[in-house]
């Protein structure tokens, strides 16, 4: 019984552990600082996606899908850049 309780307790908090490091590197990762490179990028992947939007070889629902996702994308960028400079 005490065997048990002890690999129980090994094991939760070992998925502690495990949810405090995810944390950690997710916090890293939104804290770390916007550069220009980056925002480049990110234009760049909106202006990519409004292309594959009207890409008439596509099903019009793919389309439509497509220009969700790249309404959500400018949404994102604004959110973050405060504004779209293309």
């Amino acid at each position: 019984m005490r065997a048990e309780k002890l690999k129980f307790h090994l094991v939760m908090g070992g998925c502690a552990a495990f949810v405090a490091l995810m944390l950690a590197a997710l916090a890293w990762v939104c804290l770390q600082p916007q550069t220009a490179g980056v925002q480049a990028a990110e234009r760049h992947a909106i202006e990519q996606c409004v292309q594959r939007s009207e890409d008439q070889s596509r099903s019009e629902i793919q389309r439509r899908a497509q220009a969700d996702s790249c309404r959500e994308m400018r949404k994102q960028y604004v959110h973050k850049f405060g504004g779209e400079d293309s």
